[in-house]
């Protein structure tokens, strides 16, 4: 329960209310990942914003998205603290262009609820909303109606530990931390914890300040692994970079591929199966053409996924599916 379950409450509700009919609501997040969690689409896919220049829709393109949206009365937005100024004021032009009789009223006289947490992640190379001296600041002002969720689930408990944790949580999100706060955090740390203890984590997400310690820890993991290490080398081409003449490639020329090894999908490759960006999964096997060998890169990679959810490609296993060698370019 809590926010997530809220928002489906909210989508259930306004589904029985619309039946036979179309739901009025629109679900939109900010990333990929987020929107898979509640259903979603994402917001520059579904109200087609492009991700750095802004642009009105032409001919076919807006047709095609005025059918789209033309039955929403609703649009819910999670994460809010993701939403910049630019955003906000993107997401507004576009609803605006969606029907022109209406183009006069704020987000097209559309029903906007925000859900989330301003304390949480900023947004991504834009400036808050509320603090703006543009027209966002006149957009997040039409926000009026605040609903506060007050119970905790995720820290759910009424042991001293929990609560203390809980109090903990709290501080750190209005930056208020305490000396008692550090000290509780400082005695979680490897140094202080048992060897037992920290064998219990040993298997858990980590989360590194730097990329360099993402590096160290993920090879450390890699190397404890009891089979061979596939170590690929990327074939790097003529690319916009080098044309430019700049030495620099935001990409890894070495991949180290292991068989059980923990890994993430960095691409969408299928959205509504789950093969977001984010996705997590296994290594099962690592496949190469016949005559093929390391370094060079594998035909495919099959990955066991948490959430994958489409046709299976293998009845036996069906979370399981093949990640084929792909291409990219570097505009650095």
């Amino acid at each position: 329960m809590g926010k997530s379950y809220l928002i489906g409450a909210i989508s259930q509700t306004l589904q029985n209310a619309a039946s036979p009919q179309r739901s009025p609501l629109l679900l939109l997040a900010p990333t990929r990942v987020v929107a898979f969690n509640i259903g979603a689409s994402t917001i520059h896919y579904k109200l087609r914003i492009p991700i750095k220049e802004f642009s009105e829709l032409q001919g076919t393109r807006l047709t095609t998205f005025q059918e789209e949206i033309s039955h929403i009365k609703y649009i819910l937005i999670d994460e809010m603290s993701f939403l910049g100024e630019m955003l906000l004021e993107n997401i507004d032009s576009r609803l605006r262009q969606a029907f022109l009789e209406n183009s006069h009223k704020i987000f097209e006289g559309i029903s906007m609820i925000l859900v989330g947490d301003l304390a949480q992640l900023p947004p991504v190379k834009d400036r808050v909303a509320y603090e703006s001296k543009r027209c966002a600041r006149i957009l997040w002002e039409e926000f009026k109606t605040i609903v506060t969720l007050r119970r905790i689930f995720r820290q759910d408990g009424q042991s001293n530990e929990q609560e203390r944790f809980r109090l903990l949580l709290t501080n750190i999100r209005d930056a208020n931390p305490t000396i008692d706060d550090w000290m509780l955090l400082m005695s979680r740390s490897n140094g202080n914890m048992s060897i037992a203890t920290n064998d219990e984590f040993e298997n858990s997400v980590h989360l590194f300040s730097t990329n360099d310690n993402v590096h160290t820890h993920s090879k450390r993991k890699l190397y404890s692994l009891k089979n061979p290490i596939a170590r690929s080398i990327a074939v790097k081409t003529k690319t916009l970079s080098s044309i430019e003449g700049d030495g620099n490639d935001e990409f890894d020329m070495e991949l180290l591929l292991r068989k059980y090894a923990r890994v993430m999908l960095t691409s969408n490759l299928w959205i509504e199966a789950g093969l977001v960006n984010g996705a997590l999964g296994y290594i099962r096997s690592i496949v190469y053409r016949p005559g093929s060998a390391p370094p060079l890169p594998p035909s495919y990679v099959l990955v066991d996924f948490d959430g994958y959810s489409g046709i299976p490609f293998d009845d036996r296993h069906p979370q399981r599916v093949p990640i084929p060698t792909i291409d990219k370019a570097s505009t650095k």
